[in-house]
């Protein structure tokens, strides 16, 4: 798979290159073009679901109820839902003040829970310093990760546009589901979110509110040294200390546009969104 150094941090003008793209292997590929998954990357609270959540407000405005040209959003996050609060970490559910004695897990680290936090505050980094804290998942939690790739694979082998709010902490991550997009024919876009260290941890600091948007202080700072770390081709990247939620969302439609994965379109007097030749409903 096509794996190239991405882009410098401080670069936040779309930079405009080629979406990966193969072929699918399946069905009638003549007939019908090959669905897009737009990967957007960055470290913990650097803004990513909020964006994604507006991209996809946007494209659905400009697809003006296209069911070709319709975008659903997917996260990392959703391994999170489909496991059992009882298997989460104590230092997670500390964090929201929530009940410890429902947990499996006895003591932090036993390996009972789904996943935990491991101090890297020792580990090599841009950033160094203390607490910088990484997410590791346990065996039950990295297949649930891996089925949740593969279940995008189904929704875009289906035909369904993907917004996928993700975390690419782990090479690993990263691998499998670019291995994924790319076995199932889609055209993959992939978006990198940044975001300077002071309002990483700003935000961090902010989220302890007691929900499950909760994070522990350190996961900000060292998921900044991680996620980015990997050679990802960004098509484009935003910057959510410098840009507004909308000036990011325009220049992602602007760099898919100039990739010609959509096109402005005229229907009713309005504009509307054409993806790789597909009439908008």
């Amino acid at each position: 798979m096509p794996r190239v150094k991405n882009e410098s941090p401080e670069q936040i003008v779309p930079t405009h290159r080629e979406p990966t793209h193969r072929e699918p292997t399946h069905g009638d590929a003549g007939k019908q073009s090959p669905p897009i998954a737009i990967l957007v990357n960055g470290a913990s609270s650097s803004g990513k679901t909020t964006f994604c959540r507006a991209l996809q407000e946007r494209l659905t405005h400009l697809s003006d109820g296209s069911h070709e040209t319709a975008f659903a959003r997917v996260a990392f996050d959703d391994v999170v839902l489909l496991m059992s609060d009882r298997l989460y970490p104590i230092s997670f559910v500390k964090l929201q003040g929530g009940d410890l004695s429902r947990l499996v897990s006895r003591a932090p680290h036993d390996g009972r829970a789904g996943w935990e936090y491991v101090d890297e505050s020792g580990a090599v980094g841009k950033h160094g310093g203390s607490p910088r804290l990484r997410l590791v998942l346990n065996p039950h939690g990295d297949r649930l990760l891996s089925g949740v790739h593969r279940s995008w694979g189904a929704h875009l082998g289906l035909g369904t546009n993907l917004i996928i709010d993700h975390f690419l902490q782990d090479a690993a991550w990263a691998d499998d589901v670019l291995d994924v997009l790319q076995r199932v024919g889609a055209t993959v876009f992939c978006v990198g979110v940044f975001c300077s260290l002071e309002e990483l941890e700003r935000r961090e600091s902010s989220r302890g509110d007691g929900g499950v948007e909760g994070r522990p202080l350190g996961l900000a700072r060292r998921s900044d040294e991680l996620c980015h770390s990997h050679p990802i081709d960004y098509q484009v990247t935003v910057a959510t200390d410098r840009q507004t939620t909308a000036e990011s969302v325009e220049s992602v439609v602007a760099a898919l546009q100039h990739a010609g994965l959509m096109n402005p379109g005229r229907q009713a007097g309005s504009r509307t969104l054409a993806i790789r030749g597909a009439a908008a409903g």
